[in-house]
């Protein structure tokens, strides 16, 4: 069966629920690092997140047939060992409260648990199961790079598949091999700078373009991967499936557009002859400086939703039957009521200098 027919009619483990904060951008911080590992590799891929497990990687999006899962988890301080991943949450140290008569307990898995709960679910596509983490393992050799469980000493991985035969009775030996431990370079104190920087690099190395805006590329496509943790996606369609994916063509498609917006502005010279009032150009043309200030440097669907909306507003009262600026001031009142979604405190100067851009952004 196709992969991505297993992956659609097989329900969720679990949904995840709330996220701690941390754990949450973390997350997303290092799924676009992976994205940007594998753009390097010039080979199709989809990502997702929380969608049967914190990230999940298809090998290719029209074909795919193979599937890994990453389990991503942080803490403060602390090593981690084989016996913490694979450890049973309350397994020890707590009293039963199970009453005579009461039905026994929902079994807890640990880390490891979970993770090989998606091989099972998936035994034909599973490549690897990767728990990935800001802290070393002290089981395992000291580096950044993916590194296999059954490389640590023979008696801790002995202990480790005690354990999880223990909360999985399907649990082999030779399931060692699936599992693989990556500590991630990115930090918990200032894993948003090195992000930021490395999507400004991957900018630089793919367009030659070097100027600072490249920062806004680095914020876009982090939402990007913010949306899709959040997003409500109806998985009962590959169409709606592919939704929630970040996909090769999606980077390569998003850098395109980010080109094109700093090769291809709109010039103020030439809307200005059209304005005859000089002190109102004059205030409209400061304003429209700080607006393509702005729009070089602001991503996300709030600022998406406003300029879109901007357009509609603007092709509706700019009909050419009038003079420029009193076909503007028309539009202003409507423009005005979804400018929150960019700016709440924009003066009217500001605001008809975006109706005036995003009309003749075309």
């Amino acid at each position: 069966m196709d992969i991505r027919q297993d992956l659609l009619k097989e329900p969720q483990r679990e949904k995840g629920g709330k996220l701690a904060v941390e754990r949450f951008e973390y997350q997303a911080a290092w799924g676009l690092s992976r994205i940007l590992q594998l753009c390097k590799t010039g080979e199709d891929f989809g990502i997702a997140f929380e969608f049967h497990d914190d990230v999940l990687e298809l090998d290719s999006m029209s074909g795919p047939t193979k599937v890994t899962f990453f389990q991503v988890k942080t803490q403060q301080t602390g090593n981690w060992t084989l016996a913490s991943i694979s450890a049973s949450p309350g397994a020890v140290g707590k009293k039963s409260t199970v009453k005579p008569g009461d039905p026994p307990p929902e079994k807890k898995l640990s880390y490891a648990a979970k993770m090989y709960d998606n091989y099972k679910r998936f035994p034909d596509h599973t490549e690897r199961l990767v728990f990935v983490t800001n802290q070393m393992c002290s089981d395992l050799a000291v580096g950044h790079d993916e590194t296999n469980f059954d490389t640590a000493a023979a008696a801790k991985i002995d202990s480790f598949r005690k354990r999880l035969k223990e909360q999985d009775t399907d649990f082999q030996d030779e399931h060692t091999k699936l599992f693989h431990f990556c500590c991630s370079t990115m930090n918990l104190a200032s894993f948003s700078d090195t992000i930021m920087g490395a999507v400004q690099k991957f900018v630089i190395e793919r367009t030659g373009m070097t100027e600072t805006s490249t920062y806004a590329f680095a914020l876009m496509l982090l939402e990007e991967c913010r949306q899709r943790e959040r997003m409500e996606v109806d998985f009962t369609s590959f169409a709606t499936m592919s939704d929630s994916f970040v996909t090769r063509k999606l980077i390569e498609d998003r850098l395109e557009e980010f080109k094109k917006k700093r090769q291809e502005t709109v010039q103020w010279l030439e809307i200005a002859s059209h304005i005859t009032n000089a002190v109102r150009r004059r205030d409209i043309g400061a304003a429209w400086k700080l607006y393509i200030n702005d729009r070089l440097s602001r991503y996300g669907p709030g600022p998406q939703r406003f300029r879109k909306s901007v357009r509609e507003a603007a092709a509706t009262y700019i009909l050419g039957a009038h003079d420029l600026l009193t076909e503007v001031d028309a539009a202003l009142p409507e423009v005005r009521q979804f400018a929150r979604l960019w700016d709440a405190t924009a003066s009217d100067d500001y605001l008809r200098a975006v109706i005036l851009y995003e009309f003749h952004d075309v």
